[in-house]
């Protein structure tokens, strides 16, 4: 059945349309302009606008430059940020899979004794707040040397991620009709050739999405990272905000600032636009279930 719309109800989507999607990306669209040196506050505080017999004439002067983001690029700050972020989100992510695949599995297949007990556990701590486990975590790093380190931030994550891993990775393989484990477990497969053979490869698209969800979480905390990391350690989210000179806002002008977070930004864009199509399959596949 078509539905014909009128001139109106068309005018009224658009239009609803056209202003969700300006509210969504002006955050970015301003980040963007001003990393260019493209100052837009004199347009809306009238500074730079002056008439002319009567028009207005914009008379701020936009002298849009790519200087900005040369210079985070060149710096050896920036790029540190980077592999900082990179190295922690791909350590605790890993450590995440390895742990929480197996637990997941354990879960939705196993008749395990005190198991709703454990899946309440871990549901309780993905809601507890980060400021309640900010300050046992700090002294135990600090205590224990693992304060500033990638590795010992990735673990700190891991409250973050296991939790979240174990909950989707245990909806995937609860999915998978129980007639194709039962199948395996008479012609002879243990546990173990089940969840290697059968489950694993069913699952390696639930596996690569789960992966994919924590390396944002990972990617964008702040208050962790904040904490727990120095100058040898910092990640992309508390740099960006403390200046990516290294010395906080005082030897970082605000374009250096917006240059930053906008190529901050940029690894998001990209990574959706690289696996775009596989998500399309992936929604299909898991719609199919």
């Amino acid at each position: 059945m078509i539905v014909r719309r009128t001139r109106s109800e068309k005018f009224i989507l658009y239009v609803s349309l056209g202003v969700s999607v300006l509210f969504s990306v002006w955050p970015a669209l301003v980040m963007l302009l001003e990393g260019a040196d493209i100052d837009l506050s004199v347009i809306f505080s009238g500074r730079g606008t002056r008439f002319v017999g009567g028009v207005p004439f914009y008379s701020g002067g936009i002298s849009p430059t790519i200087v900005h983001y040369l210079d985070q690029l060149n710096l050896n700050h920036f790029p540190r940020l980077v592999l900082n972020s990179t190295v922690v989100a791909l350590f605790s992510i890993l450590i995440a899979l390895l742990v929480g695949v197996p637990a997941a599995y354990a879960l939705a297949r196993l008749a395990l004794r005190g198991k709703r007990v454990f899946s309440f556990l871990l549901l309780a701590l993905r809601t507890v707040s980060p400021f309640a486990i900010l300050l046992p975590l700090y002294l135990l790093f600090v205590s224990t040397g693992l304060w500033d380190t990638d590795h010992g931030l990735g673990l700190a994550y891991l409250v973050v991620v296991l939790p979240v891993a174990v909950w989707l990775m245990r909806g995937f393989i609860a999915d998978v009709p129980p007639e194709v484990y039962e199948a395996a477990g008479v012609f002879g497969a243990s546990e173990r050739q089940i969840f290697l053979k059968i489950a694993l490869p069913l699952i390696l698209p639930g596996l690569v999405v789960t992966a994919i969800f924590a390396f944002s979480l990972v990617w964008n905390e702040f208050l962790l990272a904040n904490f727990l990391t120095g100058p040898v350690s910092r990640t992309v989210s508390v740099g960006v905000w403390a200046g990516t000179g290294g010395g906080g806002l005082r030897t970082t002008g605000w374009d250096e600032l917006n240059a930053a977070g906008t190529l901050a930004f940029l690894r998001a864009i990209l990574m959706m636009r690289a696996i775009r199509k596989y998500l399309a399959k992936l929604f299909i596949w898991a719609t199919a279930r």
